[in-house]
């Protein structure tokens, strides 16, 4: 391996043999003519990259996409089926929870049995164990068996002692999601210090997070490498991904006449309001990318909604509000209060458009509820159809923090009818 590699993963394939029953197993090794019983499941495909010294790498994918997979076979707890791993350093890996720990020793038992795992003196243990004790900070704890441990215990323990025995390559499975977001905080912090000095790779849901530390994400997707690159980007593709990654991006014709199959439709459960008129699908995309769920400040997101109405409403009020993964209401606007020219909505089929720009807000995950009401005041008006959370966005470079709520003016606002 050349001396600026810790990681170099060569045309790496893992395939597992699945059998619908126990007995086929059995059948097959026992099988004169050597019938097959079993399927191959191609968890791996090939995947090749190489990871410097002192890089931070993350790497994410949809559940079953074979980032776990990856993981174990660069920490070497699984062997490929075709293909080679080199690895030039010391690895402390932080994989599946309980993984490396005897459930029956105390946490400070556990502390000295890594470390020796790892390579390390009890004497040298032992001038780590302050610093080790003061992270995981699990107090009168560390001297009980780790099988009486929460998860958020564990998570603690397991992580101070993986980030202190100061590794030469850190993996890290999603454990991190398992603690409060405080030690969240302090790991990332960490993990920081430790860019340049030694070789990072995460795999986490937080994308927020990645992009901070990690200049390069790798994008996994059924058992390939899909993308290796500049972190937004890969989040860009891990989204298509997510949204079904056949979408296509429209043109201004399109967008004119729209396609409503290309329209969502809600779930039952998203509806609320008199249902007079009902939005039986919608549209969206993000600086012209279909169904796009990662956005930056100031990308102009353009909204569809295909409105079917059972008696004309001569004067509706149609709004839209952005709550954040806690369902606090961050802002929001309606076409009454933004000062776009009204238009009514006649009976039958509306196609009804907005567009708004993305606030310097702060990053993360967002949620879009839209809705048509009927009035002339907003603080009066009969709702008559919403759409709880119906678009999901993640802000990707976040802003200043805002309090409260306020109006995010639309930029445009059209009605057109479609069909009786």
């Amino acid at each position: 391996m050349e001396k600026n590699y810790s990681v170099r993963v060569e045309n790496v394939t893992k395939v597992y043999n699945l059998y619908n029953k126990p007995t086929d197993r059995l059948k097959e090794a026992l099988s004169i003519t050597k019938k097959s019983y079993h399927k191959k499941y191609y968890a791996l495909k090939g995947v090749s990259f190489d990871i410097e010294k002192g890089e931070t790498v993350g790497i994410i994918g949809l559940n079953g996409a074979g980032k776990s997979t990856i993981l174990k076979i660069i920490t070497g707890i699984l062997s490929p089926t075709e293909g080679s791993v080199s690895v030039e350093g010391k690895i402390s890996a932080l994989l599946e929870l309980g993984a490396g720990f005897n459930p029956e020793y105390t946490g400070r038992e556990n502390i000295y049995l890594n470390a020796a795992m790892n390579g390390y003196t009890k004497a040298q243990t032992t001038e780590m164990l302050p610093e080790i004790l003061d992270f995981a900070d699990i107090g009168d704890f560390i001297d009980q068996p780790v099988k009486t441990y929460s998860s958020g215990m564990f998570v603690r323990l397991a992580f101070a002692v993986s980030i202190n025995i100061k590794p030469e390559i850190l993996i890290v499975d999603e454990a991190l999601s398992v603690g409060d977001v405080f030690f969240q905080q302090k790991c990332y912090k960490k993990i920081k210090e430790l860019s340049g000095s030694a070789t990072v790779i995460i795999v986490s849901h937080d994308l927020n997070a990645l992009t901070k530390f990690s200049k390069r994400i790798i994008l996994m997707n059924k058992g390939e490498k899909v993308f290796d690159g500049d972190p937004n980007e890969a989040i860009a593709r891990y989204f298509r991904i997510k949204q079904g990654g056949s979408v296509k991006r429209q043109t201004g014709e399109a967008e004119n006449a729209p396609d409503l199959s290309n329209y969502k439709k809600p779930e039952e459960g998203q509806y609320s309001g008199n249902m007079n008129a009902v939005i039986e699908g919608y549209h969206y995309s993000v600086e012209g990318e279909p169904f796009s769920e990662a956005v930056k400040k100031d990308e102009l997101i353009k909204v569809s909604m295909a409105v079917r109405v059972n008696k004309t409403i001569d004067y509706p009020i149609i709004g839209y509000q952005i709550r954040n993964k806690y369902a606090d209401e961050i802002f929001g606007q309606t076409s009454l209060t933004s000062g776009v020219e009204q238009y009514p909505l006649k009976e039958g089929l509306n196609i009804i458009e907005f567009e708004f720009e993305w606030p310097e807000i702060r990053e993360g995950d967002y949620f879009i509820t839209l809705g048509v009401g009927n009035g002339t005041d907003v603080l009066n008006q009969v709702e008559e159809c919403w759409i709880n959370n119906a678009i999901h966005l993640c802000a990707s470079t976040g802003g200043k923090t805002i309090f409260g709520i306020f109006n995010h003016d639309m930029r445009s606002f059209t009605v057109t009818e479609g069909e009786k």
